[in-house]
């Protein structure tokens, strides 16, 4: 031990006490300690001795160690066939709604599988967010993930414990303290509130939340990091038959090891970690557990609100006998309820509202079926089952009515009915020489724009790439303007999506109306590797209507973003980085005049802090997070 030097002692250290804690941890699971099992013995026999090295090689009695890994966040996986886990959900009084939400690992244990990840408030998925229209939200997001931050890359997988957070789908400004993820960047250990005000006209819908810093999505989105959120219908807006049916989340989430085990490989990222994966090659969970048991009411129908916070694959749900009705598509109602489809088809990010009844005294098993075209990767397997017990002799079921919903917010006016609109521009996804281009560039930075649209305009996108790579857009959703070429009826002419993917059809014409707020609207592939590698970019939403106001394929003529004076911004994490280099260097060597033994001692400090800390037990609510600036920059939230 003492021929190793203290530095690798202490990370080998840490190693072991990880291997003791999750013998301790099996140890208390049914069955682990019967005589038959031999690994679990010789695994609680190893637990001393482990201690012990702990203790040799960092220099720490035992006791130190054992009780701190003990106290590990664990989660439990139910087994397969489980009855479905309803969301916990935090629904707003009176008008708002206050939260503290963190980001930190888990050690997610279940059948055949145990592996470290990241996660919202400890649970995969997070607890749901309920507001109304007219609300205001508030998410103070701490981030307890730990250094080392991991290397810097423009393109590519890096900073695996930096995060911010994205609303996925709600219509509200990209600026902050709202859902901005240009500015916005929250370091380990720091803490920033977000502040939302729901439009008083904003759509009832499904939508989502989820960490959003570029490079890091696969490590903590794609690894478990998400959570519901929900504008509730208020009073009076469903009709009676909707108002009164059963309403269920359900929050689709893979976890491919062979991407996963790549990505954290590639950002040096030190807390992922695979112990057991006897599954295939993709983890599916809905509500957290792998394929649960919904249970039905016979002859009813029920609203299920699909959620795909899936990495890559895309999905073709297919529900067998029962019939099914799309209500809604990304948090939007169409207008031409009840829509029988035949299959729901999801893309990466998106989401779908459907109402379903199956025949009764039978199980169903919900599917994702495989697609006979072509384009992006779709996942085939089970995903659930309805089970729908024999009816009661006074049991009836009922034929679903037409609705729509009863009023049309500003933003999401038709569309169709206006002849040129303001400003027209192309973007195409993965042509050219390069599968991660998005119109021909990878992502350039924050002050790098790839089209720019006045405010209060109608805007039109012509889309390509679209049968293989899932597009997002923020803060606007958009209008499909033509039928697809495909006879599917799940696409129409005048459906809204804010993330859209089509396999049948790499085209698409799209419109958007950019009312209410301007600023930076950042465009997307959904597929997370993809936005990952530089898939991603920004356009500009500002100024008024005009001949100058409009702009196509700007990045060729280097155009920037509006920004703040250098004097008026806060330092970024790079900047912060090259400063910390040079005080580093420079304290090196005033510490090394004063002496060896100083010097020795705070390199081991300095060596100690580098290694990852024991998993949180949760938020804590101990500090406050400052007030962000009105104007743009580089946030590094301050506790």
């Amino acid at each position: 031990v003492e021929a190793i030097p203290r530095g690798l002692r202490r990370a080998h250290a840490f190693k072991a006490g990880q291997s003791a804690a999750v013998c301790l941890r099996a140890s208390e699971m049914p069955g682990f300690r019967s005589r038959k099992n031999s690994h679990g013995a010789s695994c609680v026999a190893t637990v001393a001795a482990l201690s012990f090295i702990v203790a040799a090689a960092a220099d720490v009695p035992p006791a130190a160690w054992l009780p701190e890994l003990a106290e590990e966040q664990v989660l439990y996986m139910p087994a397969p066939g489980s009855s479905l886990q309803w969301v916990h959900m935090r629904r707003s009084t009176d008008g708002e709604l206050n939260v503290q939400m963190a980001l930190g690992p888990v050690h997610l244990i279940g059948p055949n599988v145990s592996l470290v990840t990241r996660a919202l408030n400890g649970s995969v998925p997070g607890v749901a967010l309920a507001v109304f229209p007219g609300d205001r939200l508030s998410i103070a997001l701490a981030n307890q993930l730990k250094a080392p931050p991991g290397p810097d890359a423009e393109n590519g997988y890096h900073h695996p414990n930096t995060t911010n957070l994205h609303v996925h789908g709600l219509h509200v400004p990209p600026v902050q303290p709202g859902d901005d993820v240009l500015a916005t960047i929250i370091p380990p250990g720091k803490t920033w509130k977000y502040q939302y005000s729901i439009p008083s006209d904003h759509s009832p819908g499904t939508y989502w939340v989820h960490p959003h810093s570029h490079g890091s999505a696969v490590m903590q989105t794609g690894a478990g990091a998400a959570a519901p959120l929900l504008v509730l219908d208020p009073p009076g807006f469903l009709s009676p038959q909707l108002a009164a049916m059963d309403d269920v989340v359900l929050m689709m989430q893979d976890l491919p090891r062979t991407l996963l085990q790549s990505a954290a490989k590639k950002s040096q990222d030190e807390l992922f970690r695979v112990d057991r994966w006897n599954w295939g090659p993709e983890l599916w969970l809905v509500n957290g557990a792998p394929e649960p048991v919904l249970d039905a009411r016979p002859g009813k129908w029920q609203r299920l609100r699909f959620i795909l916070a899936s990495v890559a694959s895309w999905l073709s749900i297919d529900f067998g006998e029962c019939e099914v009705a799309l209500l809604a598509k990304d948090g939007v109602y169409i207008r031409d309820f009840p829509r029988l489809v035949p299959r729901v088809k999801i893309p990466p990010g998106g989401r779908a509202d459907v109402v379903v009844r199956c025949p009764a005294g039978k199980d169903h098993s919900v599917l994702a079926a495989p697609n006979a075209v072509g384009g992006a990767k779709v996942f085939v397997g089970k995903l659930f089952t309805i089970r729908v017990p024999s009816p009661s002799q006074d049991s009836t079921e009922e034929a679903l009515h037409p609705w729509a919903p009863p009023f049309t917010p500003t933003y999401l006016r038709d569309l169709r009915t206006v002849e040129e609109p303001d400003c027209a521009c192309a973007t195409s996804m993965g042509l050219g020489g390069n599968t991660r281009w998005m119109s021909g560039h990878l992502w350039e930075g924050p002050t790098r724009y790839l089209h720019r649209s006045p405010r209060d305009a109608v805007v039109e996108r012509r889309l390509s790439g679209v049968a293989k790579h899932p597009y997002h857009q923020h803060n606007y959703p958009f209008q499909l303007m033509e039928i697809p070429a495909s006879s599917d009826p799940y696409f129409k002419a005048g459906d809204w999506h804010d993330t859209y993917l089509n396999v049948e059809n790499t085209e698409a014409i799209i419109r958007f109306h950019t009312v209410d707020f301007e600023g930076p609207q950042v465009v997307h592939c959904h597929i997370l590797s993809h936005s990952d590698q530089g898939m991603i970019a920004v356009e500009m939403v500002q100024g008024p209507i005009g001949r100058e106001s409009c702009g196509c394929d700007l990045l060729d003529a280097a155009e920037r973003l509006p920004s703040a004076p250098a004097a008026e911004l806060p330092a970024s994490p790079e900047v912060l980085g090259t400063l910390a280099m040079v005080l580093f260097v420079a304290m090196l060597g005033f510490v090394l005049l004063w002496g060896v033994q100083l010097a020795k001692s705070w390199r081991s400090a300095v060596e100690s802090s580098r290694c990852y800390h024991t998993l949180p037990k949760g938020p804590s609510n101990k500090s406050k997070s400052t007030s962000p600036p009105a104007t743009g920059g580089t946030i590094i939230a301050v506790v």
